[in-house]
């Protein structure tokens, strides 16, 4: 059981980081034009196709790695009991999921303003529509996104994860309320590409983190 537990802990945390990696460059084939102080629909009306079909698939590939990262927080759980582990699992795992919804979700703002675009008109009227759908699904993700980070918090206070107390610091939502003073410390092309792929940055972050601190694990 220690063994599987360890290549558990290091193979579904490793599949965190790739995720991320995936969802981070998608991020920027969506958003990053250096030097644009453009809004996303704008900005993305002027992209080539290819660039934004590739970014959407990124995201696609993406949630699969996350999806099997969630595994890595069921087991950092485990110590809190089955049910406990279980319920962070679902949650953690709906979250990861509605990621690659989200992500795809966005290219309808993308494919709308192009659109736009090329009958001479508004790209940001034309993306209206699709972000609207966008900022429906990243709404709905607020509620297992709330439910996973109360009880991850929860359970690493009371010291019922394999994470140190200080974890609770480091936990995505935690990361991304830092967004605000971390770009302010950021200067230049650094600041640009941080703030354009800062959601998927955060979960790059924990799951590094996450993966390095149980490379080890614990005997349970």
């Amino acid at each position: 059981m220690f063994i599987f537990t360890i290549w558990s802990l290091r193979l579904f945390g490793i599949s965190g980081i790739i995720g991320a990696i995936f969802f981070i460059c998608g991020d920027l084939l969506y958003n990053h034009i250096p030097g644009s102080t453009a809004s996303p629909a704008v900005k993305m009306s002027a992209l080539p196709e290819s660039r934004l079909l590739n970014a959407g698939t990124l995201g696609m590939v993406g949630c699969w790695f996350y999806t099997l990262a969630a595994l890595h927080v069921y087991i950092a759980f485990q110590p809190a009991g089955e049910p406990f582990a279980s319920i962070v699992f679902l949650a953690f795992a709906s979250v990861m999921i509605s990621f690659g919804i989200a992500h795809t979700a966005y290219f309808s703002i993308a494919a709308g303003a192009r659109a736009a675009a090329a009958l001479a008109a508004d790209g940001e009227a034309g993306g209206k529509l699709g972000n609207g759908f966008f900022q429906r699904v990243t709404y709905i993700t607020y509620v297992p996104t709330a439910i996973a980070t109360l009880m991850m918090a929860v359970g690493i206070l009371m010291g019922r994860s394999m994470y140190p107390r200080w974890m609770v610091i480091f936990l995505p939502v935690v990361i991304y309320l830092l967004k605000i003073p971390v770009l302010f410390v950021l200067k230049g092309r650094a600041r640009e590409l941080v703030n354009d792929s800062y959601d998927n940055l955060s979960l790059f972050v924990f799951f590094a983190l996450s993966t390095i601190l149980l490379w080890h694990g614990i005997v349970f």
